[in-house]
């Protein structure tokens, strides 16, 4: 029998995220919501697209809902998202 164990010393891997660009002005822009499923996210997203509305004249140009949490945003929705919006906020909630 074989037990594998765990050496807690051990540094976590590292790895680099590259973020993309920023838009240089929001004015006019549509924006895509990421509502993840939690209580209160679908509202806190809503709330943050009025804002951005009233303050840039920015539109919601798509939502996704996630089938829970712990999902991803499918492959179809990210396809989706890239091409409907200039850029996208993930909401959380609770």
């Amino acid at each position: 029998m074989t037990i594998d164990i765990f050496d807690p010393t051990s540094s976590p891997e590292r790895s680099s995220i590259e973020f993309v660009p920023r838009p240089k002005n929001l004015e006019k822009l549509r924006v895509g919501l990421v509502d993840n499923s939690k209580y209160n996210s679908k509202a806190l997203l809503l709330r943050i697209a009025d804002r951005l509305n009233s303050r840039y004249g920015i539109e919601i140009g798509h939502t996704v809902t996630k089938t829970s949490p712990g999902h991803p945003v499918s492959e179809i929705a990210i396809a989706a998202l890239k091409e409907k919006v200039n850029f996208t906020v993930a909401g959380i909630g609770d």
